[in-house]
């Protein structure tokens, strides 16, 4: 299991742990998920639902979604135990979107998995509006551009290419962000 594997297997049992599912069968295919090391890789937990991708949304108590859905461009499934072999079955990638209570303080813990999906994931591009919605401190926020300063580095060092440019990226859009938040201010 890699890495980014591994941190979200931690987030799932995060979520277990804390929070009471309004869906058996999402209890059921978070913890079969993170027994999973593939289905682990295909799967991104997002903050926002993102338009054309196959996502898969479930709501803990107090959140007034459905407990669990499963929408793609060919279907879409609600309060069903099909969900759960659709996403065991699934050849391809899936969103989770995860809906906690209104009267929830933001969780902490979705902002790290949010942010190491983003530093790891190698389709990070397709999730780059996340970071406009990550509500991080500015000492956090230092660091994760601290951690793309010394990557940028490293892969130039290493000459990668590709990790210069997905780190460069980051940076920019990280930037980019500070700057914004700094003029509305």
């Amino acid at each position: 299991m890699n890495e980014l594997s591994r941190f979200k297997a931690d987030y799932i049992e995060y979520l277990l742990f804390n929070y009471t599912f309004k869906s058996r069968i999402t209890v059921w295919l978070l913890n079969y998920i993170k027994t999973q090391p593939e289905l682990l890789s295909k799967i991104h937990f997002v903050k926002h639902v993102i338009k054309g991708h196959d996502t898969l949304e479930i709501s803990t108590s107090g959140s007034h979604n459905l407990g669990i859905k499963l929408s793609s461009k060919h279907l879409s499934l609600k309060n069903s135990n099909e969900i759960f072999h659709q996403i065991v079955d699934a050849k391809k990638s899936v969103d989770i979107k995860v809906h906690f209570a209104q009267d929830q303080e933001q969780d902490s813990r979705q902002e790290d998995i949010l942010v190491k999906q983003l530093l790891h994931s190698p389709q990070y591009s397709k999730y780059l509006s996340d970071i406009y919605s990550l509500q991080l401190s500015p000492y956090k926020e230092q660091l994760i551009i601290d951690f793309l300063k010394d990557n940028i580095d490293l892969s130039l060092r290493l000459n990668d290419r590709d990790l210069f440019y997905h780190f460069s990226h980051l940076l920019n859009t990280f930037k980019l962000r500070s700057l914004n938040s700094s003029t509305k201010g």
